[in-house]
């Protein structure tokens, strides 16, 4: 260890050049964690050629963020001094072969979707995916955002569960449960709109997306009296997909918003009545914690993480049963009480899953990695 008064923890977030907003994202809530107080009895930082974390970032062009990530982070983290370092996204786990030795390693892990489905990366690309978090077998403790991922590093990648903490995300309550100014201009659009069903995100194949036309078909005679309608943000569905979706929905029942940010997203969490969550395969996704702060209730199914992200707070259905996903989504479009009910489970679960609950764990990980005690699963 160094002479410092404090222990030194330097941070190797992913770089901004990559444009992905839930890593920035992550970075910048550790950051304002100790800036507010949190790890004083440790001195934490992160090269300082990296900057500040990003309020948000935009991607880079292929050879810029390959030259960035590949060449210049090894070297320069290979002269940065450290009691612990700590990767704080698992696809940079190509680091750690270049960090200096005699220091602890530790990692944040969110998931190893690519070692399960590729989901448009091409052969070279998981390939490569595989050989960096193969280095996560020599980190000294990893911090998982789920109990699945947790399994995921055992099953996947043989890493003993023991060296494994799983430290769920927070999220910002108090953001998501401000009201959004009333003369917000989208606020206006959604006003005409009849009782909203939502989603948000990518269209990649594991959010599954496709099961949502067998789900409204159950849901036919509601579309057609205008008492409900599907609102989409996020990546656009493919032309084929939206052609199915209309056949049901009628043309003035889907709607779709493109990307959202900040208070737009919001304004619609704020606005929708329920959130459909498809997706068959994720670490711990940000969506549904975000839409319960919101006062958005969830709907969504028993596979991988959901139902940790969900709690007792979401309505679930068995993957493939058509019939109980479009009941759980009737019971929040139509039933005042059971909405009532399920709103107000989601905020409480909401208000529990802070970030700084998050950092409290990564802060035990950091002392019980330096007394080397046991360290907290």
């Amino acid at each position: 260890m160094s002479n410092e008064p404090h222990p030194r923890i330097c941070w190797l977030p992913a770089l901004p050049d990559e444009g992905w907003a839930s890593m920035d994202r992550y970075w910048f809530e550790l950051h304002r964690c100790v800036s507010e107080g949190q790890g004083k009895a440790f001195s934490i930082h992160s090269p300082i050629w990296l900057g500040a974390p990003p309020s948000r970032s935009a991607r880079s062009p292929t050879l810029t963020r390959f030259w960035r990530k590949r060449v210049v982070y090894p070297l320069r983290t290979s002269s940065e001094k450290a009691d612990i370092f700590h990767l704080l996204d698992h696809s940079y786990a190509h680091l750690i072969p270049h960090l200096p030795r005699g220091s602890k390693v530790v990692a944040t892990v969110f998931d190893l979707v690519p070692l399960e489905v590729s989901d448009g990366m091409s052969a070279a690309q998981v390939k490569r995916f595989r050989r960096g978090v193969e280095n996560l077998t020599c980190a000294d403790h990893l911090i998982s955002i789920s109990q699945e991922t947790k399994r995921k590093l055992n099953r996947l990648l043989g890493i003993p569960l023991e060296r494994v903490t799983v430290a769920v995300p927070g999220m910002d309550f108090h953001r998501f449960q401000t009201p959004v100014s009333k003369d917000h201009p989208l606020l206006q659009k959604l006003a005409s709109l009849p009782r909203i069903i939502f989603s948000v995100g990518s269209a990649i194949s594991r959010k599954n997306l496709q099961s949502l036309p067998s789900i409204f078909e159950t849901m036919r005679e509601d579309f057609a009296k205008g008492s409900c309608c599907f609102v989409r943000a996020g990546e656009l569905v493919s032309p084929e997909l939206r052609r199915q979706i209309i056949a049901i929905t009628g043309e003035h029942g889907f709607v779709e918003l493109g990307p959202l940010f900040g208070d737009d997203l919001i304004a619609v969490f704020q606005t929708a009545r329920v959130l459909i969550f498809p997706s068959t395969l994720e670490g711990l996704t940000f969506v549904i914690p975000e839409a319960m702060a919101a006062g958005c209730p969830v709907v969504t199914n028993t596979m991988t993480a959901n139902p940790e992200a969900g709690g007792d707070a979401a309505l679930y259905y068995q993957e493939g049963d058509s019939n109980a996903a479009a009941q759980q989504l009737r019971r929040l479009l139509f039933d005042n009480a059971t909405h009532q009910e399920h709103q107000q489970r989601s905020i409480e679960r909401a208000r529990s899953m802070t970030w700084e609950r998050h950092m409290e764990t990564v802060l035990d990980v950091y002392q019980a990695l330096l007394q080397d005690s046991r360290i907290p699963s």
